[in-house]
């Protein structure tokens, strides 16, 4: 299948989950986010940890915001489009007390002055949406490179920390490989409903 042809099956996949069975993978996505926050010593200190707002059948967020908010001392942020000129994508902190605006797709994204955008690099931890994934941690995601971009440092680096989580449902892997560009940056590993699996061992390719 095309990209397109995928992306539109997944978003039916997704979309066909009934709305008891969004809010269960919510929260065992939220548990399995625990267990993976317990087990580094990354986060034995405040953090900051993108995340997004979830839209058209994406497994939920926020469950997982709600705590981090309550519970922990790391910082929230979420990706914004509109930002400075020469930067395709950054990130700004989001609170409770956030003045939303929606961008040029209609998601909402916190307001901040551009000195208070983030770049790629300042954000170590990562949790980004997406339409599917393989075992390799090829991603399909929205067109535009948006992760592409701010990240493409990691793909001639390899004493980089950052982190590209996929968090999306287990039903979005698929069985046979995605495609990819030279460009693409895969994840370092995939959170779902059933728990959380890194990419960082040896990958392998048809």
């Amino acid at each position: 299948m095309t990209p397109a042809e995928i992306r539109k099956q997944l978003r039916i996949t997704r979309n066909t989950l009934t709305p008891s069975q969004q809010s269960k993978h919510a929260q065992q996505a939220l548990q399995n986010f625990i267990q993976l926050l317990k087990s580094q010593t990354d986060f034995n200190r405040p953090q900051k940890i993108a995340l997004f707002l979830p839209q058209d059948g994406e497994l939920d967020t926020h469950k997982t915001i709600e705590f981090l908010w309550n519970k922990t001392e790391h910082q929230i942020y979420l990706p914004v489009l509109e930002t400075k000129d020469e930067w395709h994508m950054a990130f700004v902190q989001y609170t409770p007390q956030s003045v939303m605006q929606n961008n040029q797709f209609g998601i909402k994204e916190p307001y901040a002055a551009t000195k208070y955008n983030l770049s790629g690099e300042q954000i170590y931890w990562v949790f980004m949406s997406l339409f599917a994934y393989d075992k390799n941690g090829i991603r399909l995601v929205m067109c535009g490179g948006y992760y592409d971009r701010p990240y493409a440092f990691k793909l001639n680096s390899e004493s980089h920390t950052t982190k590209l989580i996929g968090w999306a449902h287990s039903c979005q892997q698929t069985e046979s490989l995605l495609p990819s560009e030279p460009w693409d940056v895969p994840l370092d590993g995939i959170l779902t409903e059933t728990g959380y699996s890194s990419f960082l061992t040896e990958r392998t390719f048809c």
